[in-house]
């Protein structure tokens, strides 16, 4: 009778043991079909299962060159605004064309793979998510840093033109959870026939009496707005004033969720 017993107990801990390997290998099944990456675009690299939850536009105004201190500041903007996205946010780094006005060049438009950091050790290789982080997004945004920044000095700087566009761009639509506009630039619109911050007392209510105003700022309702000023030594006192008179308004016109300011570096 106690061999019976013994031999009923071996075998119902043999019977646990199996119920434990398979439920733990069930689990581990599960998760790895819970953690494969999603379907993705191979030209946009934007997930194809759901749509867009995140998507930062960085407007670059390089009518006036950039000098070297310029484009330090533009690459640690974007490379903040980067690191702002989760994996499969979208970032757009868009330049201004003074002779296509409402017609930005759009330099890099990706969504953010996710990064070697982001691997699960048990079912993904780090370094094989990183490099492909590297090569299909990092090297892009790298070259589109070295465009946006190496741009000639132009007659005109179609600052509120270039922001009408890019908030009408098709990839930017009001369906998205999270939207931002980050503009990089010296905030001094100029038009050579119309409307410019370089004349005497302009401000926003100049801009909207006039025909380069007439069709008023975008719409920027639930869009969060990030504005960098690259600082000219010779106009401080004159991009202060258009910051106060004349940016603070129009973005408010504008319904925009949150402006911010960055502080002069």
């Amino acid at each position: 009778m106690t061999r019976r017993r013994a031999r009923r107990r071996q075998d119902a801990l043999g019977a646990a043991l199996i119920a434990v390997a398979f439920a733990a290998l069930a689990a581990m099944a599960a998760a790895g079909f819970l953690l494969r990456p999603p379907p993705t675009d191979p030209d946009t690299l934007c997930r194809t299962d759901r749509g867009v939850a995140q998507h930062t536009i960085v407007l670059v105004d390089a009518t006036d060159a950039l000098e070297p201190r310029h484009r330090r500041r533009l690459r640690a903007v974007v490379e903040q605004e980067r690191a702002r996205l989760a994996p499969y946010g979208r970032l757009t780094i868009a330049r201004l064309r003074p002779a296509r006005p409402s017609d930005p060049e759009i330099l890099f438009s990706l969504c953010t793979p996710r990064a070697g950091e982001d691997a699960n050790p048990l079912f993904e290789n780090p370094q094989k998510m990183q490099a492909h982080w590297d090569a299909a997004f990092g090297a892009a945004m790298t070259r589109a840093l070295r465009r946006a920044g190496a741009s000639s000095a132009a007659q005109a700087s179609p600052i509120t033109a270039g922001l009408r566009a890019i908030a009408a761009d098709v990839t930017f639509t009001a369906d998205i959870q999270a939207r931002r506009i980050v503009l990089v630039s010296d905030l001094l619109e100029f038009n050579p026939q119309g409307f410019s911050l370089y004349a005497d007392g302009v401000d926003f209510a100049a801009f909207a009496a006039s025909r380069d105003g007439a069709a008023g700022p975008p719409d920027l309702e639930n869009v969060d707005v990030r504005v960098v000023t690259l600082d000219r030594d010779d106009q401080a006192a004159r991009q202060a004033r258009a910051r106060a008179v004349f940016w603070a308004p129009y973005f408010d016109a504008a319904s925009a969720r949150s402006v911010e300011f960055d502080a002069a570096p």
